[in-house]
């Protein structure tokens, strides 16, 4: 269909203030289309008297800043649905910005609002049983979405909505990071220290960022580091002692809830509990808590578990 570039519009569930320009992805876009001629690689569809662009942002910037709004180019119109046009979106952000959390943020949060807004559709898209009682959760995200988009990585992502909701955690300073894997480590680091002030989070996120350093135990030096500069350097050992007591407290409070978890051990060791999602993300954090512990104390529990077990034996015999 023969259309002027002033009549493109953008999806409309592609919120462009929330989604960064990859200048050099135009840059060379501006260069391939003055070199060789511009060629369709834009999908749009036509509703409601306007023509909308499924894919090809980055195409479209070009064509605005090289052409005249009037000229006209030859693009393919299709039978474009709106679930459509948020997947077709969902795996061009993936394509075009990999990990970056502030995209994949904004990704999950357009697909998440729309399942709600139309819980119908749902049976089209998850393959698991649905109530259109319970809340939109991960899975049938990842199952509308599609492969890209795994139910984990909307696990962590709608981690993150609830903890801004309740303003414990600030989305200018996950905007800031690069990877999605960073931004689960300051979220992390943002609970284990607890009180950071929104102002203390974008300026941990960004020395992460300038030093180069996005793990985790990282993520938790530029946490503290932040949270506690600005106190006199004669109270560095109050202050430490401090997070230690709320170490202590959240070490007391696990112990309680993994005590109550024992009083459903067949349960949770059910075929059916084994396989979820949460049983696995709770196994591995478990893991990690395990082996951080011992690098603390300075004791490798796995060891002394065979040691013991090895005496034990020994004194059998």
């Amino acid at each position: 269909m023969k259309i002027q570039i002033k009549d493109l519009e953008p999806n409309p569930f592609r919120d462009i203030k929330n989604y960064p320009i990859d200048e050099e992805k135009v840059r060379c876009l501006t260069n391939s289309i003055n070199q060789t001629g511009f060629w369709d690689n834009i999908l749009a569809r036509q509703k409601d008297g306007k023509i909308q662009i499924a894919y090809g942002h980055h195409r479209l910037i070009v064509l605005q800043k090289e052409f005249k709004p009037t000229d006209i180019i030859d693009i393919p119109i299709r039978d474009l649905d709106d679930p459509t046009m948020i997947q077709v979106m969902a795996n061009e952000n993936h394509e075009s910005w990999g990990m970056l959390p502030k995209v994949i943020d904004e990704t999950i949060r357009v697909a998440k609002k729309y399942l709600e807004e139309h819980p119908e559709i749902i049976k089209n898209y998850s393959t698991e049983k649905y109530s259109l009682k319970q809340p939109i959760n991960e899975r049938v995200i990842a199952d509308f979405l599609g492969a890209n988009w795994s139910p984990s990585r909307i696990h962590f992502s709608l981690e993150r909505f609830g903890l801004i909701e309740k303003k414990k955690l600030d989305k200018k300073a996950i905007d800031t990071l690069p990877t999605e894997r960073s931004a689960r480590n300051l979220v992390r680091a943002i609970k284990q220290v607890k009180n950071i002030t929104p102002e203390q989070q974008r300026r941990a996120a960004e020395r992460m960022v300038k030093e180069g350093n996005l793990g985790e135990s990282s993520a938790v030096k530029a946490v503290l580091e932040e949270k506690y500069r600005e106190k006199p350097k004669q109270k560095k050992e109050k202050i430490f002692e401090e997070f230690i007591g709320e170490c202590r407290e959240d070490a007391d409070k696990l112990n309680k809830k993994v005590r109550t978890l024992l009083e459903y051990k067949e349960e949770f060791n059910s075929g059916y509990y084994q396989k979820t999602f949460e049983r696995l993300d709770f196994m591995a954090s478990t893991f990690k808590l395990i082996e951080s512990l011992g690098l603390l104390l300075g004791r490798n529990f796995n060891e002394e578990r065979n040691s013991k077990a090895l005496l034990s034996s020994n004194n059998q015999k």
